[in-house]
């Protein structure tokens, strides 16, 4: 092996592991996941839980998948489809990837160069699944933190953990029941109105709350408050608790008007 080649080499084996590494947190997650929504664990009685939550320990990555599929409930063939080629990228890069994409072919630049551009698309792809398990994992920790939490001082934990997780992995979650849990600072419309910011013409060191909206609506009309459960602008603004809020009188048009900054630089 040429010594010209061997970053790229090197480069390959990183990702290797790296997106290894990411089927292996699929796998964990749906382990978690899977016996408070499955219907064999979660539907019956507590006894029921625990074996299926002891038997999904020694489940394979294609059983847990097909679990997920059934107590999920899905009905379109391609989400479907796209769940079991995750099974079968995983199947490949572990037992048939130096067969079929790897080894032979690491003794030249194009070579390495294939390599890596199929396993970054293979990686963005498991990423993608995996956010979604996340969700699914942390809409379970918040109910059972609403109803649960005091007997039970792990969940609190386990729900901070993940709630962290997920705001630093950029991670757009929305609870409609309950706004206060939705990871504000990931999500549009909280982007939207600190882009606002920037975009419309401010008073003073603070934007007009009017002037933000049709903002908002000419960027994507589509992402709204109620989107997240809330009526009005201002009840997001309130809500996400990132921002500073004013209201003013307006004394010629008898009517208020609202003003507000990010309360963290963006």
């Amino acid at each position: 092996m040429k010594s010209e080649y061997r970053e790229f080499v090197n480069e390959v084996l990183i990702k290797i592991g790296r997106n290894i590494l990411m089927f292996q947190h699929i796998e964990k997650g749906l382990k978690v996941l899977l016996p408070f929504i499955h219907s064999d664990g979660s539907a019956k009685d507590i006894n029921s839980f625990w074996r299926y939550r002891e038997a999904a320990k020694s489940k394979t990555l294609g059983n847990l998948i097909n679990a997920f599929i059934e107590s999920a409930d899905y009905n379109t063939d391609y989400f479907v489809e796209r769940l079991k080629e995750i099974v079968a990228e995983r199947n490949k890069l572990v037992h048939h990837f130096g067969e079929s994409e790897g080894l032979n072919i690491l003794s030249t630049e194009e070579g390495c160069i294939t390599c890596i551009t199929y396993l970054e698309l293979q990686y963005q792809e498991a990423i993608s699944f995996y956010k979604d398990i996340t969700l699914f994992l942390f809409s379970v920790l918040a109910f059972l933190r609403e109803n649960y939490a005091e007997s039970n001082p792990d969940i609190e934990l386990l729900y901070k953990q993940l709630k962290a997780h997920i705001i630093s992995s950029g991670v757009e979650y929305i609870n409609l029941n309950n706004p206060s849990e939705t990871t504000w600072e990931n999500t549009k419309i909280v982007k939207l109105l600190r882009l606002a910011e920037t975009n419309t013409d401010k008073i003073g060191d603070m934007t007009l709350l009017a002037r933000a909206g049709k903002f908002i609506k000419s960027q994507d009309p589509e992402c709204t408050p109620n989107k997240y459960g809330i009526k009005t602008l201002k009840g997001i603004l309130k809500a996400s608790g990132l921002f500073e809020i004013t209201e003013t009188q307006d004394r010629e048009q008898n009517s208020m008007f609202i003003l507000y900054k990010s309360k963290l630089p963006h």
